[in-house]
This record gives structure tokens, sequence and C-alpha cells, in this order.
């Protein structure tokens, strides 16, 4: 069986690490940030939760690279019908359009907060606030991803169960 190269197996497997503790630090960072705000004692935690989400976007990209230059070496899954390659194919693209747009939606609403000079040693301001808009544009997509990322995962099994092949060792370092 063709495997995805060393990269592309453990940039995927990062990425979902670094999603998981992004996600759940997002929802707690929401319960601090309802009772407590945006302040310098909490920019730290929404600073973490900020860089993990940039690294996401980076490997994200980097894993994009890397497949679309080596893209004839990938392995090929074999379709069951034209509407099946469709649904992977939107699936596999609004993910990483999802992996991109989280960041940045992220990243625009801690620009906008006016928190972003402080981790280039302005002083914290007075009136740093989250827009409520760009919180809501931002959890919004990451609740498309987790359905996304549902869907990608059944999608996994409902074709090893129709095609009894065990695609999951493509995508596992130390398989056979």
């Amino acid at each position: 069986m063709k495997k995805y190269p060393p990269f592309v197996i453990i940039a995927h497997w990062l990425t979902v690490i670094l999603l998981v503790v992004n996600v759940y630090m997002g929802f707690k960072l929401e319960d601090l940030a309802e009772s407590q705000g945006l302040t310098e004692a909490t920019f730290g935690n929404f600073r973490t939760h900020a860089l993990v989400g940039m690294l996401i976007l980076l490997i994200t990209l980097a894993r994009m690279y890397v497949k679309r230059k080596h893209k004839d070496e990938l392995p090929q899954l074999q379709y069951y019908g034209e509407t099946h390659k469709k649904i992977v194919n939107l699936v596999h693209a609004l993910m990483y359009l999802m992996l991109i747009l989280i960041p940045i939606t992220g990243l625009i609403n801690v620009y906008q907060s006016g928190v972003f000079g402080v981790c280039f040693g302005k002083p914290f301001p007075e009136n740093a606030a989250l827009s409520e808009t760009w919180h809501e544009i931002h959890e919004f997509l990451v609740k498309i991803l987790l359905v996304l990322v549902a869907a990608h995962v059944a999608g996994v099994f409902m074709y090893i169960a129709k095609t009894k092949e065990n695609i999951l060792k493509r995508m596992c370092l130390l398989a056979k």
C-alpha cells in the first residue's frame, strides 16, 4: 500500500493534536472572556491560543505546499462513483479552507482589539476588547470545521467498511 510522505503524515497528526488542544482552549477562553474580559492578566492565555492557531496555519500551508509539489507521488483513493469523488474532494477542500480562515479571523480579532502590539513591546491598551462579530465568525468557522472533521472520520470508516481496504495505514508512519 502506497503511503503519504512522512512530512504529510506528521503534519496531519500534529494538526489533529493542536486542533484538539486549541478548540478546548478556545472554549475555556470564552468562559474566561465572559467572566474577566480581555485583560493584561488573561492576555497570556489568549496569546497562547493565538500562537497555536498560527502554528496550525503554518503547518497547513506547508502541508498544502508539499502535497501540491508531490501530487503525482501521493496515494490515490479509489472512488466508488462520481458523487463519492465530489464529496471527498469538497470535504478536504473545505477543511483546508477552514484551517486557513480560522487562524486569520482569530488574528484579525486580536489585531482589532489593540493587544497585538503587546507582543512587540507596546503597553497593554486600557480599553482592549475583542470584537463580538469577529468572535462569532471565528467560532462559527470552528463549528464548521468540527462538522467537516466528523464527516472526514466517518467517511474514512465508511470507505474501510465498503472496500475492506484499511486506508488508515496510508496516514501512519509505523504501519506496513
